[in-house]
């Protein structure tokens, strides 16, 4: 047999299965406990805010048990002073100069130290050349030619073509193992700082050609053709390596290219540097 209590009897069942209580019905008086009355207990949704006339009449009617609804407890009043409650934001100025053993870690001034940069003088270099932009050919492991190029070089196999016929000439051999590549300052570097580093620029041209003659057996011919090139060499340091290989100063090929009546004095030019 089943039968829905009311919401009085719920709410008592809820605060008797609180207490430890299962099980907890009221017996009518037409009904006897060995008739074995079962019954459901339906709970609203959110149980515990109960409306206040349904607590008016728990209050008012007591059940045959004796439960009443538990009034609602008043907020607790803070009984502290004024000076022992937290203190507000516009307090905590006043606070904070009041007493300098108060710390607060976001409020403190950033300190900046004055720190002495030692910057080294640029070494002693004597040159005027801060851009370079040249076209290098390695020619049989025994002739390099460095040539000044245009900043914008569009007649690449021209000149090819006249360092490799320059090349079979002074060596007088064919030509069957040669590379070509290009070398450009400042290149990708944007530094201001750097730019004027003209020992950076030193450095760079000698690591530059270092890698082309690695592979050399002997100190290389070397051929500088153009005014900028055959100035930076000569601005380098007397312990240079470039310094040391049989050198011929020329016109830069792009010149002996537009211009062909001066590849004679370019060859009597190296005819004497070379071959003495």
């Amino acid at each position: 047999m089943y039968r829905e209590l009311s919401p009085q009897q719920a709410f008592q069942t809820h605060c008797l299965a609180q207490m430890g209580v299962v099980s907890w019905l009221s017996i009518e008086k037409s009904e006897s406990a060995s008739d074995g009355v079962t019954g459901t207990v339906f709970m609203p949704v959110q149980p515990w805010p109960i409306d206040v006339a349904v607590t008016r009449d728990f209050s008012s009617s007591p059940s045959s048990t004796g439960f009443k609804a538990v009034e609602p407890a008043s907020a607790p009043v803070d009984k502290r002073s004024a000076d022992e409650k937290e203190p507000l934001v516009h307090h905590l100025r006043e606070q904070l100069n009041a007493g300098p053993e108060i710390i607060v870690e976001d409020l403190q001034p950033i300190e900046e130290l004055a720190v002495d940069i030692v910057v080294e003088p640029d070494p002693t270099l004597n040159t005027q050349i801060t851009r370079l932009n040249i076209q290098a050919y390695a020619l049989s492991n025994k002739l390099l030619i460095l040539s000044d190029v245009p900043e914008v070089f569009s007649q690449a196999e021209e000149i090819e073509r006249l360092a490799l016929k320059m090349g079979q000439a002074l060596l007088k051999q064919p030509i069957d193992e040669w590379q070509s590549s290009a070398f450009s300052w400042p290149g990708q570097l944007r530094n201001p700082y750097f730019l004027n580093r003209t020992d950076w620029l030193f450095g760079a041209l000698e690591s530059y050609v270092g890698r082309l003659v690695k592979d050399f057996p002997e100190p290389p011919l070397l051929v500088l053709a153009g005014a900028k090139i055959t100035q930076l060499v000569e601005d380098l340091p007397a312990e240079s390596s470039l310094k040391q290989y049989p050198t011929a100063r020329i016109v830069s090929l792009s010149e002996l290219h537009r211009i062909p009546e001066l590849r004679k004095e370019a060859w009597q030019v190296m005819q004497s540097s070379f071959f003495r």
